[in-house]
């Protein structure tokens, strides 16, 4: 049994204090030891929580306990208010899905031929560099394209802009205490992701390559904890809005939902800090603030340039015609088709985001319109996504009830309404999105495209 005796600073009873997050926690001698014991444990998780209660105990600020523990501030104060209302039943073993990556996920290799292949492309390309480290590009307002750039121009504009944001929000997603911080690096990395469609003839290929799969690795470590850091978001405002006595039963999914993003976060921070990540940021620095390999791949076969002004148009109606080719299957389209739909709306708005500055007024408003509609499919991506985690939860989780005494078993009917309301809300997100499609489908619209790049 584990006891329950808290102390809180001010005296304030358990319940209000788990509202008004305690500053402080006292240990029996008992749960000292057994702490102890777990710090020193081959499991990461265990670990980690066990050293963040005893440096609590030991009247450590948050900031200072979250950094001896290795979690992030956000973290820490999750699994302080857990441990107060739960004790040491945090640091069971037997949490249902604890260690199991989701479903269909491609694991980052730790120390795998692809990442020793990248680190010793880079190390390679390092060495050979005459000069000395350049600084890291500076956030600013922005980009700076003009009509008169040559494609390469335009690319090393628009990666660096993008490259600036991605660096800017690296020590906050590292940090973990706000999850914006996160969002923002990983769209300023899909940015420049998407950008390589684009600007990838005007450059060596072989070039180009390298920074591509440094991108695509830095994308997969920071979306696999991002997209799951939204769906518990929802899930506790879904929870928060429900009576008081039942949300408790939504609580085994949250824990879940939490322990594998502290585990991805784990990995997350280990690729954020390793040498193939270090040396990806300084050549690809390298590769924007130099004028090589340039000016010869940024010409058409009768060496005339190609600039941003004659080649754009074609860039604009090529993302719009990649969209337009959905409209026969709208009408009865999947949720796996939507989602595609979704990622050509993305690709077409962020042609326009990078050329916005020299694009007529209609580029704004085209912006706007596929935002609105990029955010639905989203929506209806994260719906879908939840569905599939949440009945895998609750098949794992049935069969670990199983083996517990029957007065222990708890009654999956909480989550399994959760489990309604998710799917309700993707089938109102699917039922609405063709109202939609006939909005964009209008005449204004391919106006407002007209408009945009007449001014070139």
């Amino acid at each position: 049994m584990c006891p329950k005796r808290r102390t809180v600073t001010g005296g304030l009873e358990v319940g209000h204090a788990i509202m008004t997050a305690m500053k402080a926690l006292t240990l029996t001698d008992e749960e000292k030891l057994r702490l102890d014991g777990l710090s020193k444990s081959t499991d990461e998780l265990l670990k980690h929580r066990a050293r963040l209660i005893l440096a609590y105990a030991e009247g450590k600020a948050t900031m200072q306990a979250a950094q001896e523990a290795g979690i992030s501030r956000g973290r820490a104060r999750y699994w302080k208010r857990q441990f107060f209302a739960r004790g040491m039943g945090i640091f069971q073993e037997d949490v249902p899905g604890g260690e199991a990556e989701q479903p269909g996920e491609e694991e980052i290799p730790e120390s795998g031929e692809e990442q020793a292949g990248a680190s010793e492309d880079y190390a390679q390309e390092s060495r050979i560099l005459e000069n000395a480290p350049m600084p890291y590009p500076l956030r600013r307002s922005k980009i700076g394209i003009t009509p008169e750039d040559s494609m390469a121009e335009a690319a090393k504009k628009v990666w660096s802009y993008h490259f600036a944001e991605m660096l800017s929000h690296e020590a906050g997603t590292m940090q973990g205490e706000d999850i914006e911080e996160l969002h923002d690096m990983r769209v300023a990395t899909r940015r420049m992701r998407t950008a390589f469609d684009i600007f990838t003839p005007a450059f060596a290929p072989k070039i180009v390559k390298r920074h591509l799969q440094g991108l695509r690795r830095i994308g997969r470590v920071l979306g696999r904890v991002r997209d799951l850091d939204v769906l518990l978001e929802k899930a506790v405002g879904y929870q928060q809005k429900l009576e008081a006595e039942a949300r408790p039963g939504m609580q085994p999914l949250l824990d879940d939902w939490s322990g594998t993003i502290e585990r991805k976060r784990v990995k997350m921070i280990k690729h954020l800090q390793s040498d193939a990540y270090q040396n990806f940021k300084q050549n690809f620095n390298q590769f924007l603030q130099t004028s090589d390999q340039v000016e010869g791949q940024s010409t058409v076969e009768d060496g005339a340039l190609s600039r941003v002004r004659d080649i754009v148009p074609v860039l604009v109606y090529s993302r719009y015609a990649a969209v337009r080719t959905y409209e026969a299957i709208v009408p009865a389209a999947s949720v796996t088709q939507l989602h595609a739909l979704r990622i050509e709306f993305k690709k077409f708005r962020y042609t326009l985001e990078y050329f916005r500055e020299i694009l007529g007024e209609g580029a704004h408003q085209a912006i706007g319109e596929l935002k609105n509609l990029q955010d639905h499919l989203g929506e209806l991506h994260d719906a879908d996504v939840a569905c599939q985690l949440v009945m895998d939860f609750m098949k794992e989780w049935d069969e670990n009830q199983l083996h517990k005494p029957i007065s222990e078993r708890m009654n999956p009917e909480p989550i399994a309404t959760y489990l309604a309301y998710l799917h309700a809300e993707r089938f109102q997100l699917t039922s609405t999105f063709p109202g939609l499609w006939k909005k964009f489908n209008r005449t204004e619209f391919r106006q407002s495209i007209a408009q945009a790049v007449s001014t070139l």
